[in-house]
């Protein structure tokens, strides 16, 4: 296995979701590959714990790329960061060879996860009624109940 065709692309993938902000979705869908592969799945995927490690994991080599990129042009941050990525997942590989295959699919991933439809919206008075796939950040106050 040719390992630069392996990683060149997932590394180019990864600076291009952090500078377009789509980081979080990211880390998500990589998150439940990285936790996948650390051995500790329990009959309905990887444990909770296994997939807050694997995200504390990858948000760290996410500050580590930031430091790396340093300032600059943008082009010049994007291609630090990419040297970065490419250590990283080469190192991610070394360590763990079954990755290998994750590694690779990580342009198509990270492409899917791009397409996906995201609409925020903002409410600051009363909002009355359901809605569906809401995420709600700071309080949450009154008669409020999660379901599925």
């Amino acid at each position: 296995m040719d390992l630069t065709n392996v990683v060149m692309p997932g590394a180019q993938s990864l600076v291009t979701a952090i500078v377009t902000d789509s980081w979080s979705q990211v880390r998500t869908a990589l998150s439940r590959i990285w936790a996948r592969h650390r051995g500790d799945d329990g009959p309905s995927g990887p444990s909770v714990a296994a997939l807050e490690a694997a995200g504390t994991e990858l948000d760290l080599a996410r500050q580590q790329a930031l430091a790396v990129a340093g300032d600059g042009s943008e082009s010049e941050r994007a291609d630090r960061m990419q040297l970065f990525w490419i250590g990283y997942l080469a190192g991610q590989i070394a360590a763990r060879p079954e990755l290998a295959d994750a590694v690779g699919g990580l342009p198509v991933l990270l492409d899917a996860q791009r397409g996906a439809s995201v609409t925020m919206t903002t409410n600051t008075k009363n909002f009355s009624g359901s809605a569906r796939n809401a995420v709600q950040a700071d309080d949450v106050s009154g008669g409020i109940t999660f379901g599925r």
